[in-house]
């Protein structure tokens, strides 16, 4: 009895076994080389298993077959600012964004890009009109704010919310503290 490949790949992600994935990626891939979906799918199996250089190179090759995999495009981006690779992860989400303006996580990622590379106006810009009720964005933003001395709206998007989990007062002090205009001493002096 032959085993489906499709079907052991299917129950390896559902079993979150990446080694048995990736070993039916292979088979998968064998009989059908430039399927820009297992391509993609061998992307996102190596990301997990820390092969982020071959990540980027599925994720290169799904989309030289298929130039509009968004997803393709976004794991891509997200594999390289994983490497450190900030300028070109700031290219792949703004090439991205093109395609799908409106995704908040793009936006985020490419406004903590900004906030890495010393361009806080930049990363304001894509924040604008994200969703602040989540913590992520409220940090970034004031981040931003904070790198611009606009000390009194960053200590507004630090204000707790109900529901806040309790690490957002932790990276709330953090963000208080730190960077060139951080203004919370911590000697007990005002």
């Amino acid at each position: 009895m032959t085993v489906d490949p499709a079907l052991v790949f299917a129950a390896a992600v559902q079993a979150g076994d990446w080694a048995a994935a990736d070993r039916a990626l292979d088979a998968l891939l064998y009989t059908d080389p430039d399927n820009p979906v297992l391509l993609y799918n061998r992307g996102l199996v190596c990301r997990r298993m820390g092969r982020l250089e071959e990540a980027v190179a599925a994720h290169d090759a799904a989309l030289a077959r298929a130039p509009d995999h968004t997803n393709a495009a976004f794991e891509r981006a997200a594999c390289l600012l994983d490497l450190g690779r900030l300028g070109d992860a700031e290219i792949g989400f703004g090439d991205y964004l093109k395609q799908v303006p409106d995704d908040p996580d793009a936006r985020l990622n490419r406004a903590r890009i900004a906030l890495r590379l010393g361009r806080p106006d930049d990363a304001l810009q894509d924040l604008s009109g994200l969703d602040d009720s989540g913590p992520a964005v409220r940090l970034a933003r004031a981040e931003a704010l904070r790198d611009l001395r606009r000390l009194n709206e960053a200590e507004a998007s630090l204000a707790p919310l109900p529901g806040d989990e309790p690490g957002f007062r932790a990276a709330a002090l953090k963000l208080r503290t730190q960077g060139a205009v951080g203004r919370l001493r911590l000697d007990g002096e005002t």
